[in-house]
């Protein structure tokens, strides 16, 4: 039994069992979502989970990123987890021919909100969130079928919760039934629809994921009941988001219940660490337009036409041609792509509701001709995409991307990752000295004996 052979990975496995390499992953992973987190906390959704949350007034169990208070683990979760992931700056775990969609975002608030609650070492929520990973990644590939079949579900709030779940189940040392039962329990929790995308209900995605696992972890630890094999009986996980009646084939069962940990997904086939605040589907426009423009110094001014050579995949996730929201604006590779070709970078600002109308990047966007290639097998989850500028003098300029800044073909400098969180904690108004001294804690989270020091930091 697949739900069986997961709790028992994640019951026996500790810190001790960690590679160096999957350590260091789970850190820099922690501190992107920490710095995304404090940044999304201030935009628009962000600040309207935040206050509802506050007002609650909840047990002041667990700090909420940006809102500075504590609130009851589960809300925390909630409001860590919807702000994560309001910039879609977030990072993703993707497979070739396999998106799988944000695990940090709804896992990490989880296990953060029980860690401090607990003071739990350090040490501890980094296994947490790696066997969370783990659980996301695996119960992801047995269900892999469902992403080429557009079924409407979304991943990270589908996902999310399993992975959540796991964390929550080691920390508060679940035993394997009671970790089985807490399985159980979130998949009735579980949900979240694609059509939601580029609305601030698709921001409560993770924030929903992460706030139900800590309930079917606690729930779980104190009784409560539901099936025990969840993810493969019939009825269950499986055939529900696949919308497959037949049984798990065995062989899948297997090959991923022998792939936990071996490999780690953390680092095979590792995190994407996101360049730019908005979807991935509009980070390969993006990368086309820097790169043109750095390797031509083209002006936008005397671009004719645009051609914009997508796959069919992303044709059927384009909502928003012409976006009318900053959030619709991250689902826009139109959009992304025009503001990156005018203003030669893309940044959390871009995505206003005023910006989005800027005049300038919509007379730049009516200029493009949508071009869509089959694509088989694809590039990574999402293929490849090419832009090629026509301009008024003739010339013709092209860029093929297959891997944008940020994914693991692909990955952020050193620099580049240390700017991204210095702007994200700025944009939530943390002073230099805060904001050091947070990083400085998460790349030595592992000999930390109580998560408190940190989260005492972040809710300065």
């Amino acid at each position: 039994m697949f739900t069986q052979g997961l709790s028992q990975f994640i019951r026996k496995t500790n810190y001790s069992d960690l590679p160096e390499g999957v350590v260091k992953a789970a850190k820099l992973a922690i501190l992107d979502f920490i710095g995304v987190g404090m940044a999304g906390s201030q935009e628009p959704s962000g600040k309207i989970i935040c206050e509802m949350v506050k007002e609650n007034r909840s047990i002041p169990e667990a700090t909420v990123i940006g809102g500075r208070y504590k609130a009851s683990c589960s809300l925390a979760a909630l409001a860590n987890g919807t702000s994560g992931h309001v910039l879609d700056y977030d990072d993703c775990l993707d497979f070739p021919n396999v998106g799988l969609g944000h695990p940090t975002t709804g896992i990490l608030p989880a296990a953060l909100a029980v860690s401090e609650k607990l003071h739990t070492a350090g040490r501890d929520l980094i296994t947490a969130y790696c066997l969370g990973i783990e659980a996301y990644a695996k119960t992801g590939l047995l269900i892999k079928e469902s992403f080429q079949a557009n079924k409407g579900w979304e991943w990270t709030g589908v996902l999310g919760i399993m992975g959540a779940t796991a964390a929550v189940s080691k920390l508060l040392k679940l035993d394997e039934y009671q970790t089985m039962m807490g399985f159980g329990i979130a998949t009735s929790l579980s949900s979240g629809l694609i059509r939601n995308f580029g609305t601030m209900a698709g921001h409560l995605h993770a924030g929903n994921a992460a706030r139900n696992a800590v309930e079917s972890g606690f729930l779980a630890r104190r009784g409560f009941t539901a099936c025990d094999g969840i993810i493969e009986v019939p009825s269950g996980f499986y055939n529900t988001y696949t919308g497959n009646s037949n049984p798990v084939p065995q062989e899948a069962i297997q090959e991923n219940l022998q792939a936990l940990g071996n490999p780690w997904n953390i680092i095979e086939p590792g995190l994407m660490f996101k360049a730019f605040p908005c979807a991935h589907i509009s980070h390969f426009g993006v990368d086309a337009a820097l790169q043109l423009r750095q390797k031509h110094s083209i002006d936008w001014r005397q671009i004719a036409e645009i051609e914009f050579r997508i796959p069919p995949i992303i044709q059927r996730a384009i909502s928003y041609r012409e976006p009318r929201t900053g959030v619709e604006g991250k689902f826009s590779p139109g959009y992304c792509l025009c503001r990156a070709l005018v203003n030669g970078r893309i940044k959390i600002s871009d995505f206003t509701d005023n910006n989005v109308k800027d005049p300038t990047t919509k007379q730049l966007m009516s200029k493009i001709k949508w071009v869509v290639m089959e694509q088989k097998p694809l590039v990574g989850p999402f293929g490849f995409q090419e832009v090629i500028l026509k301009l008024n003098d003739g010339n013709i300029y092209s860029c093929r991307v297959d891997h944008p800044r940020g994914e693991p073909q692909n990955p952020l400098t050193n620099e580049e990752f240390e700017t991204k969180y210095r702007d994200c904690a700025l944009h939530a108004h943390y002073d230099e000295e805060t904001a050091s001294q947070i990083k400085k804690l998460i790349m030595n989270l592992e000999n930390i004996e109580d998560v408190s020091q940190l989260t005492s930091l972040i809710s300065k």
